[in-house]
């Protein structure tokens, strides 16, 4: 899907956007806010950027998105796999 999105040029450069930059800052801020949302993954959004795991992280750093809160089911399971041999 291409989607056309008209930008004021001076508001691109004020945050220090080039034209061919300015895409990919959206669409990096769009996924982002999708996983902080819960929508999309942490490993998704990755993958839809084409990065890495480090990379990944210090985006998400960046943008102060937190690790999702673990609830007592997933601890449950956690404690579940320590203790089943494989």
């Amino acid at each position: 899907m291409e989607i056309t999105l008209d930008f004021p040029e001076p508001l691109a450069k004020t945050l220090g956007y080039g034209s061919a930059a300015l895409p990919r800052r959206l669409f990096e801020a769009l996924l982002v806010d999708e996983c902080a949302r819960g929508r999309l993954s942490r490993g998704k959004v990755a993958e839809l950027l084409g990065i890495g795991f480090h990379e990944a992280e210090e985006l998400f750093t960046a943008c102060r998105v937190p690790y999702p809160a673990k609830d007592s089911i997933d601890d449950s399971l956690d404690n579940d796999r320590l203790t089943t041999p494989a």
